[in-house]
C-alpha cells in the first residue's frame, strides 16, 4: 500500500507498506546464503524442513518527507529582504525512515564430535516445547527470545529435534535519516548547497546478531548491532 502527497506549500511526503510472508524448505540454492544456509536436519524428511523463508518480513513500512521551510524573500514568512532573510531562505528539511520487523532466527544446539565429522554442524535443532511462546519475557539485550522454550531432552529413539527453521522472531529495524539544505542562488544557472546528512538520526540501537545456539554460553543473547549514527557534511557547486 502507498501514500503519497506531492510537492505543495513546500510539503511532500510519501510512505510504503508492506506485509509479506515467505515459506520454504531452503531459502537459497546451491549453498549460497551465507550463514542462513545449512544441511537439512534429514534428508529423509525434507518435508520437516518446511518454514518460514530466511527472509521472511512480516511488516515494512518505510517513506520519505521533505519540508521547504517558509522563510525568505519569495516566501511567506520574514520576506522583509535583509541579510537574515535571505540568510535563511532556500532552507530544508528532508529525511526518509524505515520500520521493519526482523528476519527469523534458526534455533540450534551445539554439535558434538559426529556432527562435526560429518559437515552438519549448526543443522540440528532441538525440541520445541508444546505451547510454549517464542516471546514470553524476550525482547531484551541479554534474553532476547524465551530460551525455555526449547530443550534437547530426546526421549529413547528420537534423532531429531521438533523445533522449525527460521521460528524465533529476529531483531527489527528502526532507522530514521535526516537532512538539512540550503541553496544559494548565484546566478540563473549557477547554485552553491550546503547539506548536512545524519544516519540514524536518532541514535538507535540496531540489534544484529543473537546467539540462538542452545548450549552455548551467550545462547538467547544479542551478540551484536548495526552502525551508530553517522554525520555527512556536503558542499556542491553547480552550474
Amino acid at each position: 500500500m502507498r501514500l503519497r502527497k506531492r510537492l505543495g506549500n513546500g510539503i511532500a511526503l510519501g510512505a510504503t507498506y508492506t506485509y509479506s510472508h515467505g515459506i520454504d524448505d531452503a531459502s537459497s540454492i546451491g549453498g549460497n546464503g551465507g550463514t542462513a544456509v545449512v544441511p537439512a536436519q534429514n534428508w529423509q524428511n525434507l518435508l520437516a524442513e518446511e518454514s518460514n523463508s530466511s527472509f521472511d518480513i512480516r511488516h515494512h513500512l518505510k517513506g520519505d518527507f521533505l519540508f521547504q521551510l517558509p522563510f525568505g524573500p519569495d516566501a511567506h514568512y520574514l520576506s522583509s529582504g535583509s541579510w537574515f532573510s535571505h540568510a535563511i531562505s532556500n532552507v530544508s528539511v528532508s529525511g526518509t525512515f524505515n520500520f521493519a520487523t526482523g528476519e527469523p532466527l534458526t534455533p540450534s544446539y551445539v554439535a558434538n564430535i559426529a556432527d562435526v565429522s560429518r559437515g552438519s554442524t549448526g543443522s540440528l535443532r532441538p525440541n520445541r516445547i508444546p505451547g510454549s511462546s517464542l516471546t514470553a519475557g524476550g525482547g531484551k539485550l541479554n534474553h532476547w527470545f524465551n530460551t525455555l522454550a526449547f530443550d534437547t531432552n530426546f526421549p529413547p529413539g528420537q534423532v531429531y529435534g521438533t523445533a522449525s527453521r527460521f521460528s524465533i522472531p529476529g531483531p527489527g529495524t528502526v532507522a530514521f535519516d535526516a537532512s538539512l539544505s540550503k541553496t544559494i542562488h548565484l546566478s540563473e544557472t549557477r547554485t552553491f548547497e550546503l547539506r548536512a546528512t545524519a544516519n540514524n538520526a536518532f541514535n538507535t540501537v540496531q540489534y544484529a546478531g543473537v546467539n540462538t545456539t542452545l548450549g552455548s554460553n551467550a545462547y538467547g543473547q544479542v551478540t551484536s548491532a548495526a552502525a551508530m549514527r553517522q554525520f555527512t557534511l556536503l558542499a556542491r557547486f553547480r552550474y
